[in-house]
């Protein structure tokens, strides 16, 4: 499973909603990648929106600045 994960950065000038926005897009970017490669590869895979954020981030030592905003499982297809 893969947790694409936003680092928010303080420092840019941008409202919390822009950077939320931001992160949305950049994490669309990232899962669509995953998924073209997937059919490419013939593997299969799936967005979650619905994951323990908090457990895996800790799992993964995220740092407070860095969120998770989605899982995304791969794996062979059933048959």
């Amino acid at each position: 499973t893969l947790f694409p994960y936003t680092t928010l950065f303080r420092s840019i000038d941008a409202s919390p909603e822009l950077l939320a926005r931001y992160s949305g897009t950049d994490t669309g970017f990232i899962a669509q990648n995953v998924y073209l490669f997937c059919a490419s590869a013939g593997l299969a895979t799936v967005v979650r929106g619905s994951v323990d954020r908090e457990a895996f981030a800790a799992a993964l030592k995220l740092e407070s600045s860095q969120q998770i905003i989605l899982a995304q499982t791969v794996g062979y297809p059933g048959k």
